[in-house]
């Protein structure tokens, strides 16, 4: 049988202790750094930014930047002419479609499939928020309209009521909205 001795109970109780006070410490770090929404802007520029890098960059599309339609809106977007690229995703919907661009559309008039990706900060008031994450693929060249079939559109919503939920769960929702992407 295993028994502590009683240094080993104190010694024990004391890393608990230091834990919870690091924790606590970190809680208001946070709470500190978060303190208006213009925090919460950049922390949301900077997460997706990383996103822009890993999903929407292209064979044609270097550098992505996040442009403003809205105040509350950032969207970015992308294009990919490289029909052999753009045919590697997964989705049959999205494979078969980019299939058919490719067969009907000549390649001198240089088809492309459209990647984007737009955020709408619904309501962000300090600790308390409500973000859309719209991922969307679109193989409708050369008008892109969103309402046909011939795009892919993947919606994520996230509220939060706290700074650090808000840091934890944000790239979770990006990479689920990005999922449309592989």
């Amino acid at each position: 049988m295993f028994l502590l001795v009683k240094e080993e109970v104190c010694l024990i109780i004391m890393f608990m202790n230091d834990t919870n006070n690091l924790k606590k410490e970190l809680d208001e770090k946070i709470h500190q750094l978060f303190s208006n929404n213009k925090a919460y802007l950049e922390y949301i520029i900077q997460t997706k930014k990383n996103f822009l890098y890993r999903y929407l960059e292209t064979s044609s599309d270097k550098d992505i930047s996040i442009k403003s339609h809205e105040s509350n809106e950032l969207i970015a977007e992308s294009f990919e002419s490289n029909m052999g690229e753009a045919f590697k995703n997964a989705d049959p919907l999205v494979k078969e479609g980019i299939k058919h661009l490719a067969k009907s559309v000549p390649k001198e008039n240089k088809p492309a499939v459209k990647y984007g990706l737009k955020t709408i900060m619904e309501d962000i008031r300090g600790e308390h928020g409500k973000i859309s994450i719209i991922a969307q693929i679109n193989w409708d060249f050369p008008e892109y309209s969103p309402s046909t079939s011939k795009c892919k559109i993947k919606k994520v919503s996230f509220n939060y009521d706290d700074p650090n939920t808000f840091r934890k769960i944000l790239a979770l929702k990006y990479e689920e909205a990005c999922e449309i992407f592989n």
